[in-house]
């Protein structure tokens, strides 16, 4: 999610001059998916693991306060540390193993000192 910022407005006499400036302003950790469908498992059995990556894009340390799964078909993995530095990247991995038959839901949770947390990966997959 980023932020556009518009810029000045000059007043010539009685004429009205309106100048806009473009700049993106990052506003945080960005996720490199903003879903995951895992497809069919068995179940009972896990799928092969979803890779996610963590980025900081704003230009200061930001405290990554929790990485959380909901749902008890999901679980992740991660080498993410308590601080990500700006431009830095972490691996988020996102396992399935669904529990009972039937469509399973959930969220990969990620909360930070970031302006735009908490970020909200969907998790989805079909125990068969």
């Amino acid at each position: 999610m980023k932020i556009r910022q518009v810029g000045a407005v000059v007043v010539f006499g009685a004429a009205l001059l309106i100048r806009v400036h473009s700049q993106t302003i990052p506003l945080g950790l960005q996720v490199s998916a903003a879903r995951i469908d895992f497809g069919e498992a068995a179940v009972g059995s896990e799928r092969a693991p979803h890779a996610l990556t963590l980025t900081n894009s704003t230009k200061s340390n930001v405290t990554i306060e929790q990485i959380i799964t909901s749902g008890i078909d999901f679980s992740q993995e991660n080498d993410c540390g308590q601080t990500l530095a700006p431009g830095a990247q972490c691996a988020i991995q996102v396992f399935f193993k669904p529990a009972i038959p039937g469509p399973r839901i959930g969220n990969l949770v990620v909360t930070g000192s970031d302006p735009a947390s908490p970020h909200f990966i969907a998790l989805n997959g079909t125990g068969i």
